[in-house]
């Protein structure tokens, strides 16, 4: 019975990590969406966001209950097998072994944390541990979307997207006078095409740079989004452990220590 409580998170954290995990696929075969001002990608990403944030919740409350690194270690093992099913193999080996380094080094450091706390108090001993373990699975994420833009670059080059430098000629030539839409379509094409050229040219010498510039604005980008959610774990653990407690699964002891004090 003691084992079965161990593992009963741990089902349902594979299940939403295989879920964080399968949202990656679309990412790695384009870097368009990273200049997209869309509602759509925003939501995207917020939700690939969600899923990172609540994998690390749920997998920073498995090794809570469970600590046990007999119990803990296959469990991280196998999560980091599950890039296998989805990606390509060579991208799927790196995030498996960043995956897997991720979950143990959270887990020592989580484990030394409940060895040494006096009171527990659920947002300050786990809320850190998984804030740490999200940053740690953004970084993984953007390594391999540097792996993946590195080998789209080399093979097929960097093109400003059409969708970029539409909104900003849209912009650009919001205020200006109204013309026949004849002229106005062929003046716009002319000046795209016109600014899409000097862009190229612009960025040619630095093209070696573009796709670590890509996944910096990646990590950005998720590492704000998950800030922002982040802020929804706090109340989240204190419900969490208060129902656990209610439901008998978990319960508290009260210790009274002898302490030594100086007199004079």
């Amino acid at each position: 019975m003691a084992i079965a409580k161990k593992l009963i998170l741990a089902p349902l954290f594979l299940i939403v990590f295989a879920l964080l995990v399968s949202q990656l696929s679309p990412f790695l075969k384009s870097y368009d969406f990273i200049f997209s001002l869309s509602i759509n990608t925003l939501i995207t990403l917020l939700v690939l966001s969600f899923y990172v944030l609540i994998s690390c919740f749920l997998f920073v409350l498995f090794a809570t209950l469970a600590q046990n690194f007999k119990i803990i270690l296959p469990i991280a093992f196998l999560s980091a097998l599950i890039p296998l099913l989805f990606l390509e193999s060579a991208l799927a080996l790196v995030l498996a072994v960043a995956i897997f380094v991720s979950f143990l080094l959270t887990f020592l450091s989580l484990a030394n944390s409940l060895k040494s706390y006096l009171t527990f108090k659920p947002e300050a001993l786990l809320g850190p541990a998984i804030r740490s373990l999200a940053g740690f699975l953004i970084a993984a994420v953007c390594l391999v979307y540097f792996l993946s833009a590195n080998k789209i670059v080399a093979e097929k080059g960097f093109q400003i997207p059409d969708s970029l430098i539409d909104t900003a000629l849209q912009l650009s030539t919001s205020s200006l006078p109204s013309v026949q839409p004849e002229q106005a379509s062929l003046s716009q094409d002319l000046i795209k095409q016109t600014v899409k050229d000097q862009i190229q040219t612009f960025i040619k010498p630095y093209i070696n740079f573009i796709p670590a510039g890509l996944a910096l604005l990646l990590f950005l980008t998720l590492q704000s989004l998950t800030s922002i959610l982040n802020l929804l774990i706090y109340p989240l653990l204190w419900i969490t452990f208060a129902i656990l407690e209610r439901t008998g699964f978990v319960k508290f002891e009260v210790e009274q220590r002898p302490v030594k004090k100086l007199v004079v």
